[in-house]
This record gives structure tokens, C-alpha cells and sequence, in this order.
């Protein structure tokens, strides 16, 4: 098989109104085979800005490691998430008027704050070393406080120490970020909100291109660019451990297979699952080469 004649055998066998889906089959030539989880929340409410495309990315990536991956998509906000059962969670983008309603899902099933050995719920998954990505406004969920333009304040789930403010204007370009273990992370960015972060929070990355969390870096200012968007730290997104966000759409992890291939080790490792293939260039010459064009053009657009 090509590149994606797995992808589509997988496709093509797959019911549309399935609620999971499986590589193992592909991967493999056998089902029953111990697969990595990766649980897809609540795409029936995070679903713009092309987080199918994401999921899909996921399995491709994984069809290229041999990685044995199952898929399930968890749709209630009022059914609990069997915690114990994903190696990865991946949110995808959604909007930001729906993040009160993921808060409250999600508030009622992190588990207890005071007991460390319990490990039960989100909180017990994200200690015992599961994978957490959110992009896009999705983040919000992720932070400290979360203010509405209204006025209105939530109290977001804390997992990662970061305040969000919306704004009146929308931002929206192509954005290229640094991450801090070192990977070329591209895609775009509709941004409607402004992110601080706490002291002592780690960052997604620095931002080479566009609007970082709450402007565009000093350098990046001049050279045609407005310095009515604003000043900012330079810093994009947020992470603790494994506890990821990042304002980059594209979709992210189609866009960035190196980047996808990190996050899939991490997880598969969770999962104590051997991954003995990594990501060949001629696997991923598609990606390379539109994602060097892609940068080319943003640096013409800084001159």
C-alpha cells in the first residue's frame, strides 16, 4: 500500500455514524491487537476550523509509525468519560461561546484535587502521564479564568495557568511557531481572544510569525506590520507536561507530521506500546514541501 491506501482502505470500511474506528486491521493484517487510545471530546461541540482533518492526520501518522491505533469519539457533555480507558485526548478547535458548557462537563469529572493517590478522573489521567491537546478557543477550557466580552468570568478547569480575554476585533493570518523541544509548528490562526500568562507558565513556543497569546513580538513589529494589533511577549500557547495548547489551526497535526510523530511517541510510550518505525522524509514530502513554502511566504510578507 501507498501513503493512503490505508487511510482510505480504513475510510471506506468504516460505518459514518460508527463512534470508533480502528487501524489495527491495516496496520497489522489482525484485530484484537493492543491498539494506542486516542479520544476525540466532544467533536459535536468543538467542530470547526477542521478538527476532523486533525483526527484524520492522527491515523495517517499512525499508519506510517505501524502504530495500532483505536479511535473513539466521546460526544455527551453529560456522560462521563471512562478516564482510565484514552492514552491521548484531543479537543479540537471549537468556538469560544461553548466553552461554559465543556467547563461544567469537564469540572465534574476531574477527580479529587487533595488526594494524590487517587489518580481518578481528567486530573488522575493527566498525572499519570496522559496527552492533553487543545486548539484553538478550545484552549480556554485548559486556563485559570476565561473573561467574555460581555463581562462575563468563567472559572476554567486550571490545568494550565493562563488567563483569556476576548476582544472585540478578531484576528486571523498564517502563524509559524518555535516550539520549546524544538519543532517548526505552521498553520493559521482566527484568534478572538487575548491570553496572559502566569508567571512561571511554560509556553507552547516562541512565535516566529503572526500573533502570538497577546500580540505580535517587538521584533516581528515594522516591516509593513501594524503596530495598532499591539506589542506582545512573543510567546504562543501553553503547556504543562503533557497538557498541551496552541492557537494554531491548519488542521495542526496534519500540517506538522514531525510534530504529530513527537506527540504519538509520547502517548504510545504511555501506553507502553514499542514504536520501532519513525516518519521517513519521503513519507511526508507532501507536508515538507508545501510547509517550505509556506514559510517562504511568510518571511516575504515581513519584508
Amino acid at each position: 500500500m501507498n501513503n493512503f491506501d490505508k487511510l482510505k482502505t480504513i475510510r471506506e470500511n468504516v460505518d459514518r455514524n460508527s463512534e470508533q474506528l480502528t487501524n489495527a486491521s491495516v496496520v497489522n493484517g489482525e484485530s484484537g491487537f493492543r491498539c494506542l487510545h486516542i479520544l476525540w471530546l466532544y467533536p459535536d461541540v468543538m467542530n470547526i476550523h477542521g478538527g476532523r482533518g486533525d483526527i484524520m492526520g492522527l491515523i495517517h501518522i499512525s499508519n506510517l509509525m505501524n502504530i495500532p491505533v483505536e479511535v473513539r469519539r466521546q460526544d455527551s457533555l453529560k456522560e462521563d468519560v471512562d478516564w482510565e480507558w484514552p492514552h491521548l485526548v484531543y479537543m479540537t478547535a471549537g468556538e469560544l461561546k461553548c466553552a461554559s458548557d465543556v467547563i461544567s462537563a469537564l469540572k465534574r469529572q476531574m477527580g479529587q484535587a487533595d488526594d494524590p493517590d487517587a489518580m481518578s478522573g481528567l486530573r488522575g489521567f493527566v498525572q499519570r502521564g496522559g496527552t492533553f491537546i487543545a486548539n484553538g478557543s478550545s484552549g480556554a477550557v485548559l486556563a485559570d479564568s476565561v473573561e467574555l466580552y460581555d463581562g462575563t468570568v468563567l472559572e476554567g478547569l486550571g490545568l494550565l495557568h493562563m488567563n483569556w480575554k476576548e476582544r472585540e476585533s478578531v484576528w486571523g493570518d498564517d502563524i509559524w511557531v518555535k516550539t520549546a523541544d524544538g519543532f517548526d509548528v505552521i498553520g493559521n490562526q482566527i484568534q478572538v481572544a487575548d491570553v496572559e500568562l502566569a508567571e512561571g507558565q511554560e509556553a507552547f513556543g516562541e512565535l516566529l510569525y503572526g500573533r502570538g497569546n497577546n500580540g505580535i513580538a517587538e521584533e516581528l513589529l515594522g516591516n509593513g506590520v501594524s503596530r495598532m494589533s499591539g506589542a506582545g511577549s512573543g510567546l504562543e500557547g501553553a503547556r504543562t507536561g503533557n497538557v498541551i495548547y496552541t492557537g494554531i489551526l491548519g488542521p495542526l497535526l496534519t500540517k506538522n507530521p514531525r510534530f504529530t510523530e513527537s506527540i504519538l511517541k509520547k502517548a504510545a510510550a504511555f501506553a507502553d506500546i514499542e514504536v520501532s518505525d519513525s516518519l521517513k522524509d519521503s513519507d511526508i514530502e507532501m507536508e515538507l514541501k508545501s510547509a517550505e513554502y509556506i514559510t517562504k511566504f511568510m518571511k516575504e510578507k515581513q519584508v
